[in-house]
């Protein structure tokens, strides 16, 4: 099997602010944001980082969840599921699971070929 990195996300205090300083400080571009409500809970940057507005009951500053893309979903989702304690998160799609110590993963199916040239690129 063959996987790779496809974005991390980070929950954030105040979203607003992260979103200014990785425009206007780091230039990184906005590409995708999602709102409730009217309010903003997430962003993502070019760069593969996402960030997420925290809840009043969560933690700033922590890792929010590795999103990773994979040569065949099904298996992955498979292999990762017959571990003990790996488990799916009610609530969400079946991509999603959480490892015994909270970690979350959310695994993307790879198109054909995408993985080896990501990677090929990477070790160039």
């Amino acid at each position: 099997m063959k996987t790779y990195l496809d974005h991390v996300a980070v929950t954030v205090a105040d979203i607003e602010w992260t979103r200014k300083l990785f425009e206007d400080v780091l230039g990184m571009h906005e590409t995708r944001r999602k709102e409730k409500d009217g309010k903003l809970v997430m962003l993502w940057f070019d760069g593969g980082i996402q960030i997420v507005a925290a809840s009043e009951n969560s933690a700033a500053g922590r890792g929010h969840h590795l999103g990773l893309v994979v040569d065949n979903l099904p298996a992955a989702l498979a292999a990762l599921l017959a571990v003990p304690g790996v488990h799916g998160i009610a609530g969400k799609p079946e991509k999603w699971v959480q490892l015994p110590d909270g970690l979350t993963l959310e695994m993307f199916q790879a198109k054909e070929g995408a993985i080896d040239a990501e990677l090929g690129n990477k070790l160039k």
